[in-house]
């Protein structure tokens, strides 16, 4: 480590530089952004991302090369998990509008409520395989964007030159993370997707800014990667500004010209030509995305909420209480531990000014708007549920990379003791829910994708449908898995038809949805082939009932009547079984 971090030498004015670091302390910190005022110890000029300069290659350890090995098994664990945790009510809108993506508009005529890159991605995905396994292809999607995620802190640490304790205890301390290895980072969703991209923004943005080697190539992807992450969850917008703002503030010592130039132009053009897709949906039908991507969570869902007897989290207090039960247990506070303990290593050696100066720098002080900014982001969502409070954790995990990254020499030793120390209480923490998924992936009958499709093709073959028959229900993805046709009415499972009843006429025209209120008309009108009830949803009742009351065949996909139930239309042939 100590003879990876010494500066290679240099004519001219570097050779001066590099007798006034002969006084500092050894490893200082990475500078660019302290100023020409700044202790000795605190950087080398030229090299504004990580300490020292450039590494010298090494052949890995038997204990890196373990370590590794462990990360490998964990990240096993997690995917063996992902694929065997059981359906969430989020999937069927999801999943049912990526599927009926390229038949229609996912805003008009399928209820889809969000920007549309999930969508877009996993509907290519379909289509690219022509798989019938939909909720399994989702679920490897997740998994893909976990691998990417990890390589995004891989590549960050390496460009950093944290050494592998730093970048295994940041690892740890994401996929060791309840809430990440919970439904928000389980499910497909957009909850997790965001993440992989706006940590490869900021990597690109720590290449791009580079005192020595900018690129304003490195600048444009960053912008792009921005968009990306946006375009699944919108609350990332955030990113956008202080991306932005750190290509005008951080690089000081280049000329306000250059900065803008090399910087600011290039993130704000690859921002624009990764939100193409966004801007095409927005420009080809502006009344129905906005309906649906705004006035949706602006109007509608408040209204509903307020009608509800569902228990929800509304109040100031009650979000704060859940953000305490999310954020200071687990993996999130033993990040935030790290994060605290790296400040606290160099000011009790070097006291509060040469402390503090050690531990500034851009990449760290962005790491921390943008963490504090996700801590606001997720108050704003009401009523408040758990996914909400995902935003800062990814940029907690990287700032603690960052910090570890101006440690001092003299504390290097005691960092990385710190780190691994939190990685393995991370690790305990996890292990009751990663370790079972070794299991559940060495065994594809768990794996839910796997067998829910199983079971809903046997149940549309007993109840003698036919694949491709109409089907009602607020369980789109079963549905699908058992090849059936769902109306656009019903692609989004519950989340349009729930609050279809407090559309205002002026927006009605933009939705294809029926309601709790004109159900019975809707079915009377179009008389559906199948009913299919998941069986989790209280909505759901109306549908069985109208099924029984109208002569509907009902078939049970288990013996104790605890899945999905078919109602299947009686037909001629069935005259002569009664």
């Amino acid at each position: 480590m100590m003879d990876r971090d010494k500066p290679q030498a240099r004519s001219g004015h570097a050779q001066a530089a590099s007798r006034s670091r002969e006084a500092a302390p050894s490893g200082a910190a990475p500078d660019g952004e302290i100023g020409n005022d700044a202790p000795a110890f605190a950087l080398s000029p030229g090299l504004s991302d990580g300490p020292g300069g450039v590494g010298q290659r090494a052949t890995p350890s038997l204990a890196v090369l373990a370590a590794s090995g462990l990360l490998g098994v964990l990240y096993l664990g997690l995917v063996g998990r992902l694929l065997a945790f059981p359906i969430g009510r989020d999937e069927n809108l999801f999943i049912a509008v990526s599927r009926l993506w390229g038949t229609g508009d996912i805003y008009r005529d399928f209820g889809y409520n969000h920007l549309p890159y999930l969508p877009y991605t996993l509907g290519g995905l379909y289509w690219l395989t022509s798989t019938g396994h939909f909720l399994l292809l989702g679920r490897l999607l997740i998994a893909a964007a976990w691998a990417l995620s990890i390589a995004a802190l891989w590549l960050i640490a390496r460009r950093q030159r944290v050494g592998f304790p730093a970048f295994f205890a940041a690892a740890v301390l994401m996929m060791g993370n309840v809430l990440l290895i919970g439904p928000p980072g389980m499910l497909v969703s957009n909850n997790f997707l965001p993440l992989p991209f706006a940590l490869l923004a900021f990597h690109f943005l720590l290449v791009g800014l580079d005192r020595e080697r900018p690129s304003w190539i490195a600048c444009f992807v960053a912008g792009v990667l921005v968009s990306v992450a946006v375009g699944f969850k919108a609350n990332y917008i955030f990113l956008a500004p202080f991306l932005a703002a750190a290509t005008v503030l951080a690089p000081l010592s280049r000329p306000l010209r250059n900065r803008l130039a090399c910087g600011t132009l290039p993130l704000a053009l690859g921002g624009l030509t990764g939100g193409i897709p966004v801007l095409i949906a927005m420009a080809s039908d502006p009344d129905a995305f906005f309906a649906h991507t705004i006035r949706y969570f602006t109007q509608l869902q408040p209204v509903y909420w307020d009608h509800s007897t569902e228990p929800k989290i509304v109040s100031v207090a009650q979000k704060v209480l859940l953000a305490e039960d999310i954020w200071t247990s687990n993996a999130t506070l033993l990040a935030l531990v790290g994060a605290v303990a790296l400040v606290a290593l160099p000011l009790r050696r070097r006291g509060w000014r040469d402390g503090l100066l050690a531990v500034w720098s851009w990449p760290v002080v962005l790491a921390l708007a943008l963490a504090l900014m996700g801590v606001v982001i997720s108050f704003v969502p009401s009523p408040s549920f758990p996914q909400y409070f995902v935003p800062p954790i990814p940029f907690l995990v990287l700032l603690v990379v960052l910090l570890r990254a101006r440690t001092l020499g003299e504390n290097r030793l005691a960092a990385d003791a710190l780190l691994l120390s939190l990685a393995f209480v991370a690790l305990l923490c996890a292990t009751s829910r990663l370790g079972p998924g070794l299991v559940s992936l060495a065994r594809p009958g768990s794996w839910v994708g796997i067998k829910n499709h199983g079971e809903m093709r046997r149940l549309v073959r007993s109840a003698g449908a036919s694949s491709g028959d109409t089907v009602a229900t607020l369980s789109p993805l079963l549905a699908m898995e058992g090849g059936l046709s769902v109306p656009g009415e019903f692609a989004p499972g519950q989340f349009i038809y729930r609050v279809a009843d407090y559309l205002s006429p002026s927006d009605r025209t933009y939705w294809t949805t029926t309601s709790p209120t004109h159900l019975v008309s809707w079915l009377d009108a179009n008389r559906p082939a199948t009913i299919l009830i998941g069986g989790d949803e209280p909505l759901e009742q109306p549908f069985a009932d109208y099924a029984r009351s109208h002569g509907y065949l009902e078939f049970a996909s288990r013996p104790d009547g605890t899945g999905p139930v078919l109602y299947r239309r009686p037909l001629k042939a069935d005259d002569g079984l009664e």
